[in-house]
């Protein structure tokens, strides 16, 4: 019990592609009417190699143009399969938020906000066509930064 509510857990077992396919319908249904959904906000995180949402450097799914949602199968890290937004969707949202913290994060947060065009990181490509775009950082993350003014 929570607040009341019965809470009950459920394990269903899909394919990697089922479970898009499931995800990319329930996301269609909450935006009716839309070829390409529009989120308000989508809140993103980015992992040591620039990866962002399960978009991974040099995966063939950075050049999905057709799904919303897409399986991958052979991700480069654990666990392989996954489910995804894709960048068409990412892109059409009316605010993306990036939260990085620690000095971890230090390099790859340069490399992304710092980049010269040589190198397009998934996170990198998120660019809202019609919203906008933040980074929030702590001190540490942002420790590499030059060209922004902390």
């Amino acid at each position: 019990m929570f607040t009341g509510i019965a809470l009950t857990c459920y394990a269903v077992l899909y394919t990697v592609i089922e479970a898009a396919d499931d995800y990319a319908n329930k996301v269609k249904a909450a935006f009716p009417g839309n070829e390409l959904p529009c989120f308000d906000m989508l809140m993103l995180g980015m992992g040591p190699d620039g990866h962002t949402c399960s978009l991974f450097p040099g995966h063939k799914l950075l050049e999905e143009k057709k799904l919303i949602i897409a399986p991958i199968s052979d991700s480069p890290k654990q666990p392989p399969c996954r489910v995804t937004m894709t960048f068409p969707v990412v892109n059409n949202t009316r605010c993306a938020v990036f939260a990085s913290c620690g000095e971890g994060k230090a390099e790859m947060v340069q490399r992304v906000l710092e980049n010269d065009g040589t190198e397009l990181l998934p996170a990198a490509r998120v660019e809202p066509h019609s919203g906008d775009l933040f980074w929030l950082l702590d001190a540490g993350a942002a420790k590499n930064l030059t060209k922004y003014k902390l």
